[in-house]
């Protein structure tokens, strides 16, 4: 039976009516933000895909909320208050590193390593070389993956992606390498492998992976990193979970999809429920995931699947979060997969910056993955961020440049996060508890600025 995707026009057409909050960021001549079309020609960056809703809010990450974040509870993950810190202006690249980028990379971009700091409030950001950045990337002996957290509506991301995987491929010549996508579901799989071979072509691998449907975001945006792929032949890998088993799971949580197919997502289910009893990954939630949940009720989203079917009743938070960390195990799981197949390979995973930032979605997963063996490098880069990205909606929307990726010093480095309840050393003697540690989410290894 061919799968209809329910299209709910009158919902999309009532979300128009914004609130004066969300209508501030949009500004002539700005990257857009929540309420931009998917047929705009907007640089947003956050925007979300909820079935036919694709474009409309933010889904995967949450850090729209609709309050601030309570600094005073230790159980909340706490950001870096907003200082009044010098500018850091990113400065054009110097010729020899021009003369040394390949005739393909038409743009210079500035990248910065971010060292996550306990003691402090804010994190170090350090602006490096891009080339000594490409060549340290390339040059892993130990595999791995390397997370590229996009904006899906930016072409400016995507033109990074597709000169990065150029300029990786041919610094480390014939050692392994692969690019993981979240843009297509695991389904698909033998029509990359199709395309790759040179059995069809582009735009033939396009209908085949239903990318207008199960997608949507611009195909054109993307061209430059298939045409990449195929010309140099690097395998292709389909991450994303599919949308049948993704509804099930938000329409009736795990116990709603086959077992065969869950195992399919996640592997190892020990590691799986440990994830989620750690606190750093309580105060993700409370940061990145809650606020995603409540402005999807406030927005009338909560009724409808990914893949755009009306339910007949509200999604709890439960299953939605379900449904959130399914997608990222799953992502996660994939990629892992092909690292163990090949030990010295290296995985470029080309995702949503909202799986990538603050590392408790994708890469945190995978890491815990490649614990048990001590092996492969688990690289995190957010390209272009902003100070939105990074903030509670409303908190930011004042400030004239909290859409522009050029400020990478404002945007928020580090989360703050209580370790545990402390340890009752003393408990037979009825001593005190010691106190609780603190610890710190970082928002990711690397930023770059295109």
């Amino acid at each position: 039976m061919v799968r209809s995707y329910y299209r709910p026009w009158p919902v999309l057409l009532g979300l128009l009516a914004m609130p004066i909050e969300a209508a501030a960021w949009i500004q002539p001549n700005r990257r857009q933000k929540q309420t931009s079309l998917p047929m705009e020609k907007s640089k947003s960056n956050n925007l979300d895909r909820r079935g036919a809703l694709g474009g409309i809010v933010s889904v995967a990450t949450g850090i729209l909320t609709l309050g601030t974040v309570e600094a005073s509870s230790p159980r909340t993950a706490m950001a870096e208050p907003p200082l009044n810190l010098p500018i850091l202006h990113p400065e054009t690249s110097n010729s020899s590193s021009q003369t040394e980028a390949s005739s393909s990379t038409t743009k210079s971009f500035d990248t910065y390593f971010l060292t996550p700091d306990e003691k402090n409030v804010r994190s170090k950001l350090e602006k490096i070389d891009s080339q000594t950045f490409l060549k340290q990337i390339a040059a892993s002996e130990s595999g791995g993956a390397v997370w590229l957290g996009e904006h899906h509506n930016s072409a400016a991301d995507h033109d990074f992606q597709a000169a990065f995987i150029e300029q990786v491929y041919k610094r480390r010549r014939k050692a392994p390498m692969a690019i993981g996508l979240e843009q297509v579901q695991q389904e698909f799989q033998p029509v990359l492998d199709a395309y790759i071979d040179g059995k069809i072509s582009i735009d033939r691998m396009r209908f085949m992976v239903q990318w207008d449907k199960r997608w949507m975001w611009s195909f054109d945006n993307y061209r430059k990193i298939f045409e990449t792929a195929q010309q140099f032949k690097i395998p292709l890998l389909a991450l994303n979970v599919d949308s049948e088993d993704l509804s099930l799971v938000e329409k009736a949580g795990y116990p709603g999809l086959p077992k065969e197919r869950l195992r399919k997502y996640i592997k190892d289910p020990v590691g799986f429920s440990q994830f989620a009893l750690e606190p750093e990954f309580k105060s993700y939630v409370d940061y990145v995931i809650q606020p995603s949940y409540d402005l999807h009720r406030r927005m009338g989203l909560l009724r409808y699947t990914m893949a755009g079917e009306e339910m007949e009743e509200e999604m709890t938070f439960r299953r939605f979060l379900s449904g959130r960390i399914l997608w990222d195990e799953g992502m996660a799981s994939g990629a892992f997969s092909w690292c163990s197949n090949n030990p010295d390979g290296l995985l470029i995973g080309l995702v949503g910056a909202d799986h990538v930032k603050f590392k408790n979605g994708i890469p945190g997963r995978f890491q815990r993955m490649a614990a048990k063996d001590n092996k492969f490098d688990c690289i995190s880069v957010v390209i272009n961020p902003t100070l939105i990205d990074s903030r509670p909606s409303g908190s930011v929307a004042s400030i004239p440049t909290s859409d522009s990726a050029a400020y990478p010093d404002r945007i928020t480095l580090q989360l703050r996060y209580v370790k545990s309840d402390g340890l009752d050393l003393n408990a037979d003697a009825g001593g005190p508890r010691v106190p609780a540690g603190e610890g710190v989410l970082q928002f990711s290894d690397y930023v770059v600025v295109t």
